[in-house]
């Protein structure tokens, strides 16, 4: 029997041609008091207690419940890619706006459980702007794929009306 965190994905109008397994779960953002800049991706199956006590030198600033939490770190972790310091341990040089922001503009989805009160409201300005700027980003990218898309289209096109009859 599956748990609560695995479902299962049928293709091929509904017959189980290929079963694919996803992980529902939990992606929370840690940082750590010795650490300033450093945030940490954690993953989870059940919901991290963010309270302060539990966790000592390290504090959840962030929460959110994603329906497939292995594709959710795989997205952020190339939003991230250039500013990684430990692949193993999830670690990267942003600052928590950055990495809230790269979880939030994330196109999977997903649900915000916590975020930290402490958490001010120029930061949350500053999340807001970051999120627009990935999601503008990755638009862009899009739109320029896209335009590459109807040019060859239209090359096709052109080559098989006017040059391949005589």
């Amino acid at each position: 029997m599956l748990g609560n965190s695995w479902t299962r994905v049928q293709t091929k109008a509904g017959k189980q041609a290929e079963t694919n397994f996803v992980h529902s779960g939990y992606l929370a953002i840690e940082t750590h008091r010795d650490r300033p800049g450093i945030v940490r991706l954690v993953l989870n199956s059940e919901s991290p207690d963010p309270a302060p006590a539990t966790h000592g030198e390290r504090r959840i600033r962030y929460v959110a419940r994603f329906n497939d939490r292995d594709a959710a770190l795989m997205h952020i972790h190339e939003i991230l890619k250039r500013r990684l310091l430990d692949l193993d341990a999830h670690l990267y040089r942003a600052s928590l706006e950055h990495a809230i922001a790269a979880a939030e503009s994330l196109d999977l989805k997903h649900r915000r459980i916590y975020l930290d009160p402490e958490v001010s409201a120029e930061s949350n300005k500053a999340i807001e702007k970051f999120g627009h700027r990935i999601r503008a980003k990755r638009r862009s990218r899009a739109a320029i794929f896209q335009t590459l898309g109807y040019i060859g289209i239209g090359i096709l096109l052109f080559n098989m009306l006017f040059l391949s009859f005589p």
